[in-house]
């Protein structure tokens, strides 16, 4: 019965190549929220919760993606919550630690929960601390020597309806201790949500704010950064986000390996809907980037961040793409931000699904694993598990079967000679950066995905034709990092769509340009006294000098132009000429 029922409700497709294996799981159990990975060498442990009352939940799969062995810790009458995203840390002595909140059921007090794990994620220890708090919550820890410094929220007070809950940071010693407490935080809310350490040994606690605002603060709230020593002392704070709206929390925050930080989350770009948001920090918190991805909806947001040993990051979270399906997605970064790939992952299969990918790690074969939550209208919430190889491929989605594709979006079957012509191309691939080359002229290397997070990339090539009453021929190739190309033939008729004298004989030569190679200048004269306007463009159509002629004779200085072929463009009152000129 055990078969029928994961058969049923999941999703797996292993794939074995170069020892790497792909699948994408779900498990289902008690209504289970897994928000922690931890990647050991016989497969992987989630932890997370469920249940009813809520408890901890310890999940170990093996490395095929099958369920072993699931441990709970749980108290009557209590419910106990695991903190957000990443709140497992392995600990100095190879052990693990946990923070949270418990709640005895039926009444109004909280208490910061902590537990501490051996290797094999048996329970050491379990401490609560501030019991007769009437709102306390645990959400992130650190280690740091031989103390623990946990950050949450705590209840100050509420007068008039307005809540002052301030950013909870404790510090215990190396057995749970609780050494001391403080609280950060304005007149209104405020709450931590991670914490890290940073270069200089100090403390950097990301979360959520709705004070130190210019807007109203009473409606919105944004991104809070503090920043304190081990004492507690707090050193700097930062509000970070989009003052129209209230931006949510601090979902993710990484030391990075340069000394300097990044914090993830959402941004709203309208009343309801968000995009995910990255902010690249150095080691003194000035901006090093600031950007948003992703196709914007209620859901978008970044939830988990890894630096990778090429500096490169990864990161999951989740989106609504087209339709009301919640999907998790993966995408790596190069470290200034740009979209090399990005994936999208479904649990279920079922357009009215929701998957939550919630935390990511590296995975031994160079690939990535992450797990979350998922349900549909038919499969109960369950625990998810995804491992990808090193592109995001988890053997069930399009990304396995992509091939680079370069395609004109606007090709005209004819044009008027004398015009400029765009055409966009829309192409992709397994994998940015690519290049791109047409034999127009138009080349372009580094090319990364958008940061909407569209499969397709864009580019707009430019012609400008030389001849008129012909068929006009080019090819474009696109190439990947790993050197394949895919190359395409396009054609055009360029017609004559004007009357105009310019296509004679004697008006080409009424105009001269010359030298004719030219390394310095070009001048361009008129045999007669007529107005004319002058355009020199690339081969490209774009207009790099535009000027009239004066006196019959104009002189062009191209000592800063690159070497090779250039167009001539002289309009007058009956028509026009076209000349190429070459610059040596």
């Amino acid at each position: 019965m055990k078969f029928i029922i994961l058969f049923v409700f999941s999703i797996i497709v292993f794939v074995v190549n170069a020892q790497v294996i792909k699948f994408n799981q779900i498990y289902p159990d008690t209504t289970p929220t897994m928000r922690n990975i931890i990647v050991t060498d016989t497969g992987y442990v989630l932890v997370g919760g469920g249940g009813t009352p809520i408890y901890i939940l310890t999940a170990f799969i093996d490395n095929l993606g099958n369920l072993n062995l699931t441990k709970k810790i749980r108290k009557t009458s209590y419910n106990i919550y695991h903190g957000f995203e990443n709140s497992l840390i392995k600990t100095i002595d190879n052990g693990f630690a946990l923070t949270g909140t418990r709640k005895k059921i039926g009444l109004p007090d909280t208490e910061v929960f902590f537990v501490r794990f051996n290797n094999f994620f048996d329970t050491i220890w379990t401490k609560v601390y501030l019991s007769d708090t009437i709102f306390i919550t645990g959400r992130a820890c650190l280690q740091k020597a031989n103390h623990f410094y946990l950050t949450g929220e705590k209840r100050i007070s509420i007068i008039n309806g307005n809540v002052n809950n301030d950013l909870l940071l404790i510090k215990t010693d190396e057995n749970g201790n609780m050494l001391w407490y403080k609280t950060y935080g304005g007149t209104l809310q405020d709450y931590g949500t991670k914490i890290i350490s940073t270069y200089d040994g100090n403390l950097l606690i990301g979360g959520y704010t709705k004070n130190f605002q210019s807007s109203t603060p009473s409606n919105l709230g944004a991104w809070y950064l503090v920043k304190a020593d081990t004492a507690g002392t707090k050193l700097w704070q930062g509000v970070y986000g989009n003052p129209q709206y209230n931006d949510g929390w601090v979902s993710s925050l990484k030391s990075l390996k340069d000394s300097g930080f990044v914090a993830g989350g959402g941004i709203p770009v309208e009343f309801s809907e968000l995009k995910g948001h990255l902010i690249r920090f150095d080691k003194n918190m000035n901006i090093l980037f600031d950007k948003q991805y992703l196709t914007k909806s209620p859901y978008t947001i970044i939830i988990s961040i890894l630096e990778l040993s090429n500096n490169n990051l990864n990161i999951v979270g989740i989106e609504i793409k087209n339709s009301g399906t919640i999907l998790g997605f993966m995408m790596n970064l190069t470290p200034q931000g740009d979209i090399i790939w990005k994936r999208n992952y479904n649990a279920t299969g079922n357009v009215n699904s929701t998957s939550y990918a919630l935390a990511n790690a590296i995975t031994p074969d160079n690939g990535y694993a992450f797990t979350g939550y998922a349900y549909d209208n038919v499969t109960p919430q369950a625990m998810w598990l995804v491992k990808t190889d090193s592109l995001g491929c988890d053997g069930v989605h399009s990304c396995d079967d992509t091939t680079m594709f370069v395609t004109p979006l606007n090709l005209p079957d004819s044009v008027c000679f004398g015009d400029s012509v765009h055409i966009t191309f829309g192409f992709g691939g397994r994998s940015a950066p690519y290049t791109l080359h047409s034999t127009s002229g138009f080349a372009e290397d580094s090319i990364y995905y958008f940061d909407s997070g569209n499969d397709t990339i864009t580019r707009t090539v430019s012609f400008l034709p030389t001849e008129a009453n012909t068929q006009y021929s080019f090819t474009v190739t696109l190439t990947d990092p790993w050197g394949t190309t895919k190359t395409e033939q396009y054609s055009f008729y360029v017609k004559n769509c004007s009357t105009s004298v310019a296509l004679c004989h004697n008006d080409l030569l009424r105009y001269q340009v010359y030298p004719n190679p030219a390394n310095e200048s070009i001048t361009i004269s008129c045999s007669e006294n007529e107005p004319t306007t002058i355009y020199l463009l690339n081969m490209q159509g774009e207009i790099l000098f535009l000027s009239q002629l004066h006196n019959n004779k104009t002189i062009i200085d191209i000592r800063d132009f690159a070497s090779g072929i250039y167009i001539i463009k002289l309009i007058y009152n009956n028509g026009f000429v076209i000349k190429k000129v070459v610059k040596e």
